[in-house]
């Protein structure tokens, strides 16, 4: 039973992450194009503040908080009453959602400047750049209600056990504005202010088409969305109960990228554009295996909470945790060999110049990436609270973990400028971690931490090995990167050879899980 529950976490997170590696690329196509059309200039700082807080919105009710608590009760009431009144509870938490959302925008809107004065204060004395800020802000901020349906979607759907099209819907936003941008480039003459209030618009057109693509199957599964109203439904209030601390935990560890653009407006201009940048670099291996394992793991985790199988539920979240340090480790070990290739690669072109963009991007990259394995165990820690019902918890370390990257980010700016806004926010999630770590361990017992640190050390020393071998094959191909080609066989080459030797390694030293998702990447049946 537990080798087969395995192997249907593992195979549900393939494909997850192969929809949503689908997604990444083309999410790296758009921020090229974005770089390519506006570097780290003042009209790309603009745009980024102007979709900070509908981002920031997004990232809580579109991949967190709703998933915290919506599945958990969906899949009580599927088990306990039943299809029909599972299907009532989408239909009624839908109309609610919508209702708040369309507050909330026209909220927005209408305090827009004052938004802006806030989390933008070092442009106030800029008239020009505060005023284009501003403006974008209120194209943006519809941006929010659609992404929240879009969000109820996808985690009504992965309640019924369907992983794909949900991950697959967020390409499509991405493929609108790689498709706008690609148009601004080629056929547009207006002024840089002018390219971008397009694609502003193109940025809510995207969003509309994420929610488009997932309504065949929420049709087919029975979830046609209608409006029912009903504030006393007592399904729709426990889901209000469980997503008000899930929103304040997830909205305390997105304060931290609010905290980083608010005080990246009071240095250098562009430091806002390579912030976000070096920021979603980051989150890839993040985006594309970490949210496909905790996707699927808060289902399962749910499913043995609410059969109140103890047993499945620490296989499952220790499984959970392995598969994560397995991707995490690796990764980290090569940004900080190949960070400034990558950069080189995917943004350097247009008005992303070499001698002043590729550097502050870089920089920020390699160090939110140093808390790779701190932002996936926290993914990992806060699903198993989450399918418990305790969405307090993360609350509590999330306002500890906000308070940490405040007072870092407030020290390491003055010290050390850019590079400082984004080490703060990864000590501070480290931090995070760590707290919620012995938290869990002390409510439900060891989940095989001994286990999961030999495991960790064996991962390590393949990916050191690894990394030494990136570098000496980047390094060695360093003279030929003056052309498109030439960073593409750098990258390449070095990240290619480096996989093959981490595989290697990993056989040799034994680290089991990654010869496990090998094995089910071949078709084969993984083993104990």
């Amino acid at each position: 039973m537990a080798i087969e529950t395995k192997e249907k976490i593992a195979r549900s997170a393939g494909r997850v992450s192969a929809a949503t590696m689908v997604s990444r690329i083309l999410g790296l196509g758009r921020d090229a194009v974005f770089a390519a059309l506006f570097g780290t200039s003042y009209v790309g700082d603009a745009y980024n503040v102007a979709f900070l807080i509908p981002n920031f919105l997004r990232r809580v009710f579109g991949e967190g908080a709703l998933a915290a608590g919506f599945i958990p009760v969906y899949k009580q009431y599927l088990h306990r009453e039943g299809s029909q009144r599972a299907h009532q509870l989408y239909i009624r938490f839908f109309s609610v959602l919508v209702v708040v959302l369309a507050v909330v925008v026209l909220g927005g809107v209408a305090f827009s400047e004052i938004i802006v004065k806030v989390w933008a204060f070092g442009w106030r004395d800029q008239p020009e750049l505060f005023g284009l800020t501003v403006k974008l802000t209120r194209i943006l901020f519809p941006f929010i209600l659609f992404v929240g349906i879009s969000g109820l979607s996808m985690v009504t759907l992965n309640s019924v056990n369907y992983f794909t099209v949900p991950a697959l819907s967020p390409a499509m936003l991405n493929a609108v504005l790689m498709g706008v941008g690609v148009g601004l480039i080629r056929y547009f003459t207006g002024s840089p202010e002018s390219a971008v209030l397009w694609f502003s618009v193109g940025t809510l057109a995207g969003v509309v088409f994420q929610i488009v693509v997932q309504l065949p199957l929420l049709f087919k599964t029975g979830h046609k969305p209608a409006f029912d109203l009903n504030l006393r439904d007592e399904g729709v209030r426990w889901v209000g109960r469980l997503l008000l601390p899930s929103i304040i935990a997830l909205a305390a560890t997105q304060v931290n990228v609010l905290v980083d653009t608010l005080l990246a407006t009071t240095l250098p201009e562009g430091s806002v554009t390579a912030l976000r940048l070096g920021n979603r670099l980051s989150l890839q291996p993040l985006g594309i295996f970490v949210a496909a394992i905790a996707t699927v793991t808060l289902p399962a985790l749910s499913d043995h909470a609410a059969k109140e199988d103890r047993g499945l539920f620490m296989h499952d979240l220790s499984f959970a945790f392995k598969l994560t340090m397995t991707f995490m480790i690796p990764s980290t070990v090569a940004v900080l060999v190949l960070g400034k290739p990558i950069v080189r690669l995917f943004f350097e072109r247009g008005e992303f110049t070499a001698a002043r963009s590729t550097p502050m991007t870089s920089i920020t990259f390699i160090c939110y990436s140093l808390g790779l394995v701190s932002y996936g165990g926290t993914k990992v820690i806060t699903q198993a609270f989450y399918a418990l019902k305790d969405t307090k918890t993360p609350v509590k370390i999330g306002v500890v973990v906000v308070i940490a990257n405040v007072i870092l980010n407030l020290v390491l700016v003055r010290l050390i400028g850019l590079a400082g806004l984004a080490l703060a926010t990864t000590f501070s999630a480290t931090i995070g971690f760590v707290l919620l770590g012995v938290t869990l361990r002390g409510r439900i017992g060891d989940i095989g931490l001994r286990s999961l640190l030999s495991m960790s050390a064996r991962v390590l020393v393949a990916a050191l090995v690894m990394g030494a071998c990136m570098y000496l094959i980047s390094n060695s191909i360093e003279p030929y990167t003056s052309t498109f080609p030439g960073k593409l066989l750098q990258v390449g080459a070095a990240a290619g050879a480096g996989l093959i030797l981490l595989l290697g390694m990993s056989y040799i030293l034994r680290a089991r899980e990654v010869m496990f998702v090998v094995a089910m990447l071949i078709g084969k049946r993984g083993r104990e």
